[in-house]
């Protein structure tokens, strides 16, 4: 199913900007896994008390492993200074792509256009966690980048015990902290769902909030399907679907569809509601098709969506 021209354009340009700005994501988690690994080589390895080349088990070394916090306190606002501003620009241009494609999918603009913008983007920014571009204390965004030592203290206090290697621990905490090429080091671990999702889940909830407001009760699935794509996204992609039906996909197994000819079911258990829909908390527009889901919500008029599909009255 295809957009019209002008919308569908419009679309494209979003699916590549949002490409773009997660893969920038993504590479400041690298940049911020160095620093930290730096933090601690600089601020807690030399002090540790060695002999032999194997770590003491003694009072000092025991009390470096609180000291862990501090770094972590430092490094967190560095984490904080750096991801917010990309995360806000980021938002910044899913608005302006969103607000055009509004524009052009209406016939005419309401009166309250630009306050229903604005409104929409405060309610999105608010699940986020974000308030005027700040991030709000306890929210899910300075949850979700919050460094938390736990795992790396617990190694140093096992090498501790164990007297181990010094060689050995900095190898360990290094493969921790950046990973190796079999294994995404820490902050990678941790960021990879905030990276991935972010900005495709808020991009749906705010499109979600603007079709309220405006009306739009359909939508299209739409966006290209990948060889690693879920049975879900390969059943909707391109079809139209009503919000009111999108309450059914929670219960969604992959027995239900009629795929493409030649397509081979991915899931094994195919009468079942997959991991990736059957969560607690899940919406169907926000989330889609679950975790790592690159698929848009693109709403539409009712009246086009009566010409696309015969069976809406």
């Amino acid at each position: 199913m295809k957009l019209p021209k002008r919308l569908n354009e419009i679309i494209r340009k979003k699916e590549k900007y949002l490409d773009i700005i997660r893969t920038k994501l993504e590479k400041s988690t690298v940049r911020l896994q160095g620093d930290l690994f730096e933090q601690i080589i600089e601020n807690i390895i030399p002090r540790l008390d060695v002999k032999d080349g194997l770590l003491l088990e003694i009072a000092n070394n025991y009390r470096l492993i609180t000291e862990l916090d501090r770094v972590y306190e430092t490094f967190n606002v560095k984490v904080a200074d750096t991801i917010l501003p990309q995360v806000t620009k980021g938002i910044e241009g899913i608005v302006s792509l969103n607000t055009g494609y509004f524009t052009l999918a209406m016939a005419e603009l309401p009166k309250r256009f630009d306050e229903i913008i604005r409104a929409a983007k405060v309610l999105t920014d608010l699940r986020l966690g974000l308030r005027m571009d700040k991030m709000i204390r306890g929210g899910m965004m300075m949850n979700m980048i919050k460094g938390d030592p736990q795992e790396l203290q617990h190694l140093l206090t096992k090498a501790v015990t164990g007297q181990s290697d010094m060689r050995g621990f900095i190898k360990t905490i290094k493969e921790n902290i950046i990973g190796t090429d079999e294994k995404p080091g820490s902050l990678d671990r941790q960021f990879k769902r905030f990276t991935y999702d972010t900005y495709m889940q808020y991009d749906r909830a705010y499109n979600k909030k603007l079709a309220e407001e405006f009306g739009f009760k359909y939508f299209i699935y739409q966006g290209g399907l990948i060889d690693d794509s879920r049975d879900f996204c390969v059943c909707h992609v391109d079809k139209i679907f009503s919000v009111k039906e999108t309450q059914e996909w929670f219960k969604w197994v992959p027995a239900d569809c009629e795929y493409p000819e030649g397509y081979e079911m991915k899931s094994k258990r195919p009468n079942e509601v997959p991991s990736y829909l059957g969560f607690l908390g899940y919406d169907p527009i926000v989330d889609m098709g679950g975790y790592n889901c690159r698929h848009i919500a693109a709403f539409i008029p009712d009246e086009l969506a009566k010409k696309i599909r015969f069976d809406i009255k």
